[in-house]
């Protein structure tokens, strides 16, 4: 026995020898910093993505259910309260084992060590490692609490599926937080240590049942439970499944976004393992909004144009049991809001089906009686008179819920859709939704997908001939057009869409019943090559667009995401903005890695620097005392269209909200929208009706919806318009949006004036003359000429008009001010006369 002893304690003082130089730095345990992954957060704290290579939430001693503490120590470690870091009792029997077998085993790991392994070292069996080990569990006891080693080894342990940590674990396997564990749940992922794959409760159930009611008798044993918890403790079922993490808000396309984003900026192992939470701009009303109208806008489309079939026939439905067809229906991912379903009984009007959470379930004739045979994207059978025409028994199909509890029958859309709204006055992205559902098709329709906007780029073809002279009221002529390039022998005849020519038209009217061949003469007049640089400057990439007369109809290829941040130019008076959809980035220590800084328009701002320019000509400068400007000059945007210009399309594209190609699928879903007043916006439909648009804002928000096939050579059907595919998704999507926001039109800047004019010639109408109709002017483009023309008339305008009074009173003289009110409106208050609602008239 004496030998014994003295062998072991030489071993101990050899080993001690041997490993204490190898011993890491205990102190580093104090502020350790665990592998946690990134996770990406709305606006307003919401949950959108969680990205890293392990699955972890680090928690303090006190948020450990007491159950998992007591569970572990009974199974794990019995003397953890009485040890040192090593278990002697348990070394001597490995010691033992060692000497006789000349293997180690893990019998004499006690938690400390376990703890020390984690973070440490490797798993080994070496002598070495094992060694080390043992030391760095003495001098972790040393420096460190009990409770503070069992936070640690609780933090760190691995329990598969990627969940580092008891709190990523029970959100894996239960999906609840560690509140919500119960007794046989702490028990059985104490148990799952043992062994990772050997008793997991997913992919293998039975053992992981077995070794939960194994930790549950020993917690008996130790007296951490009694009798009676135990017998109903081990009667209790496994219900763990793999739960993916628990998000708050629905924003799959932004949360790979910034994944991607994050990445590149800080490399791959910052963004995963660090801990870094990403605060976007996503607004999580907007959000939910947008996804619910872009799936409804489809889904709509989609019925529109007929039933395909059911997904699949079950093969030998009727030798099935209901466990196998519900296995097939658990292994049939929800699409969206589209769950699927086995039809298991067909009667005169109505269906039966089976689903994996509901059980069985009626459809009745409402829910059927859409399914009329798809037959092309622009034909579609006779509408069905019996539910034997659409489904048979053993079909796999979608049904999704509508209201009263009802259910309908459905389909997966094969064509897409992107949606994105903006803030106008900083291009901060609000809401994001790239397609149908992420989980079955990850291209992002949004950002990734170059389509023709066809009429959709007219207003800015306008705008450009506006800086060249036209106005609103010049009439340009509505008649057929034909262009003969002679170098490759080819004519070119835009038409309108339904045929029709009007003669002179204003363009007010033409924009807002988006007429082609007065799009195509503007640019003829101002020329494509400055129509291109145009775009340019308003933020459409060059390289996707030539100087040719069809860019005037949309022939450029631009994504929504582009068309809706140069759609903000005209929403915030004619300035660029840069979109961005991360707000800040953090650490997990609350350290800021990154903040955007955006260009901002800054109403205020600019009205301070026109105070300060007119006191810089009245004031001498030993006296000037200008009020500062509350953002410095380099956070301003750039001005990249006139101010004046970008008021009086907003106001002609008010028209196309309320008299024009939107009116008509407006009034149909009788929108609240058409009661507002600060709404504009476009329709857009490419050729042969391959993409449809709509684009629209006020002076906060703007926001973009298109629709198509992912097959650009795939078109969505004969009349799928703008106004009709696409416009209900914006629809929908400002109907809730602006619920509750009060109306704030865009304010008229100075510089522009309204006159009456002769709507049949554009020119300033006569005194007296009944059909006279106001419109907007810039104050240096305001028509010279008058109809039936007023000698009086002319020469008190043709005076004010020389005055340059750039839309401010008090720089006008008295007598000037009272002359220019009999004769030109200056609040802007009254409307244009609403013209005859239009048939949409572009295929453009």
């Amino acid at each position: 026995m004496i030998i014994i002893t003295i062998f072991v304690v030489m071993t101990i003082i050899g080993a001690f020898l041997y490993a204490t130089p190898q011993v890491p730095e205990i102190d580093s345990l104090k502020n350790v910093k665990l592998q946690t992954p990134m996770r990406i957060f709305t606006s307003d704290g919401k949950l959108i993505g969680e990205f890293g290579d392990v699955r972890r939430e680090p928690v303090s001693y006190e948020q450990i259910p007491k159950n998992f503490i007591n569970a572990l120590i009974s199974t794990e470690d019995q003397r953890f309260y009485e040890h040192s870091g090593v278990d002697l009792q348990g070394l001597l029997r490995v010691i033992k084992v060692a000497v006789t077998t000349g293997e180690f085993s893990e019998g004499a790991s006690t938690l400390t060590m376990q703890t020390a392994r984690n973070m440490f070292l490797t798993r080994d069996q070496r002598l070495k490692r094992k060694l080390i080990e043992m030391f760095l569990a003495v001098r972790m006891e040393q420096e460190l609490t009990k409770e503070e080693i069992l936070e640690l080894y609780t933090n760190k342990v691995h329990f598969s599926h990627r969940a580092y940590g008891l709190a990523a674990a029970a959100e894996v396997y239960y999906g609840k937080s560690l509140t919500e564990l119960t007794l046989p749940e702490s028990a059985m992922m104490a148990g799952l240590l043992k062994g990772e794959s050997a008793y997991n409760p997913i992919s293998n159930p039975e053992r992981a049942l077995q070794r939960r009611n194994l930790v549950l008798s020993r917690m008996l044993r130790e007296n951490y439970i009694d009798q009676d918890i135990y017998d109903l403790a081990i009667q209790t079922p496994l219900t763990a499944t793999k739960h993916a993490a628990a998000l708050d808000a629905e924003a799959p396309y932004v949360a790979e976004m910034v994944r991607l984003d994050v990445i590149n900026r800080f490399g791959r192992d910052i963004a995963y393992n660090h801990g870094l939470d990403i605060v976007t701009t996503i607004d999580s009303k907007h959000q939910q909004i947008a996804n619910n109208a872009l799936r409804e806008g489809l889904l709509s489309y989609d019925r529109r144009h007929g039933y395909k079939g059911p997904e699949r026939q079950i093969d030998a439905f009727a030798d099935k049991e209901l466990a196998e067809l519900l296995q097939i229906l658990k292994d049939t991912p929800v699409i969206a809001d589209l769950r699927p379903a086995i039809v298991t009984e067909v009667k005169e009007q109505s269906i039966k089906v089976l689903t994996a959470d509901a059980g069985e379930i009626t459809i009745d004739w409402d829910g059927l009686n859409w399914a009329a045979k798809f037959i092309s994207d622009s034909r579609v059978g006779y509408k069905p008179k019996t539910a034997q025409e659409v489904a048979a028994i053993g079909d796999l199909v979608r049904i999704i819920a509508v209201s009263d509890g009802k259910w309908q029958l459905s389909q997966i859309p094969e064509a897409s859709a992107g949606f994105v709204s903006i803030r106008s006055k900083d291009g901060a992205i609000t809401s994001l939704v790239g397609g149908f559902d992420y989980l079955t098709n990850k291209f992002n329709m949004v950002t990734q997908a170059r389509r023709q906007p066809g009429s959709n780029i007219k207003p800015f073809i306008y705008a450009a001939a506006f800086a060249k002279g036209f106005t609103p009221a010049s009439l340009v002529n509505d008649a057929p057009y034909v262009k003969v390039n002679n170098e490759i022998d080819e004519v070119w005849r835009p038409q309108n869409d339904n045929l029709k020519y009007n003669g002179p038209t204003r363009l007010r009217v033409g924009l807002k019943r988006s007429i082609n061949t007065i799009s195509t003469r503007l640019i003829d007049s101002i020329g494509p090559a400055y129509a291109e640089q145009f775009l340019v400057k308003v933020g459409l990439p060059d390289e996707h667009m030539d100087p040719y007369q069809s860019l005037a109809l949309g022939t450029a290829s631009f994504t929504p995401l582009e068309m809706a941040t140069a759609y903000a130019v005209l929403a915030n008076g004619g300035y660029q903005v840069e979109p961005y959809y991360i707000e800040k980035v953090t650490t997990s220590y609350g350290d800021i890695l990154y903040q955007a800084t955006p260009k901002i328009v800054c109403d205020e701002c600019e009205q301070i620097r026109i105070n300060n320019q007119i006191r810089d000509a009245k004031y001498k400068p030993e006296i000037r005392n200008y009020p500062a400007l509350p953002l410095p000059e380099k956070k301003f945007a750039k001005e990249v269209i006139d101010p004046r210009d970008a008021f009086i399309i907003y106001d002609m594209m008010k028209d196309v909200i309320h008299s024009g190609t939107a009116t008509t699928q407006l009034r149909r879903r009788n929108s609240p929208l058409l009661e507002r007043q600060d709404l504009a916006g476009k329709t857009g439909t490419a050729n042969d009706y391959k993409d449809a648009w709509f684009s629209g804002f006020n002076d906060k928000l703007v926001a973009s919806a298109w629709m198509g096939f992912s097959d650009h050579r795939r078109s969505l059907g004969r009349y799928e318009y703008g106004g009709k595919a696409a416009l209900p998704i914006w629809a929908s999507f400002m109907e809730k949006a602006l619920e509750g926001v009060p109306e704030q039109e865009i304010i008229q800047p100075p510089g522009v004036v309204s006159a009456k004019i002769d709507p049949e010639t554009g020119k300033l109408a006569a005194l007296g003359q009944s059909n006279a109709i106001f419109e907007y002017f810039r104050d240096d483009n305001v028509p010279s000429e008058v109809s039936q023309r007023s000698t009086d008339f002319g020469d008190i305008y043709n005076q004010t008009n020389r005055s340059q009074q750039q839309g401010s009173p008090e720089n006008l003289e008295q007598e000037q001010l009272d002359q220019l009110i009999d004769s030109i409106q200056e609040d802007g208050l009254q409307e244009p006369e609403e013209e005859q609602e239009p048939e949409p008239s572009s295929i453009f």
